[in-house]
């Protein structure tokens, strides 16, 4: 088991923030227009998805919130 020196990193809540974290936390500059690509394909399917379903108001804006973030980062 690996030491994590006391920072604690959480599981994601729903699947397609796996790839939203990824894009935030990849330092490399060339693979970061990659990563946002593949975050924002990732949550708008999500997006279609809950677009038949009822509930789901908190992943809608969480949804919501990383495609504003996406947006800043690709600045």
């Amino acid at each position: 088991m690996s030491e994590n020196k006391g920072q604690s990193v959480s599981k994601p809540q729903w699947e397609w923030q796996d790839c939203y974290l990824e894009a935030f936390l990849d330092t490399n500059p060339l693979n970061l227009v990659g990563r946002i690509a593949a975050a924002e394909k990732a949550i708008l399917l999500r997006t279609e998805e809950l677009r038949t379903s009822s509930g789901g108001e908190a992943e809608r804006q969480a949804l919501a919130d990383a495609l504003s973030g996406l947006s800043i980062l690709k600045k």
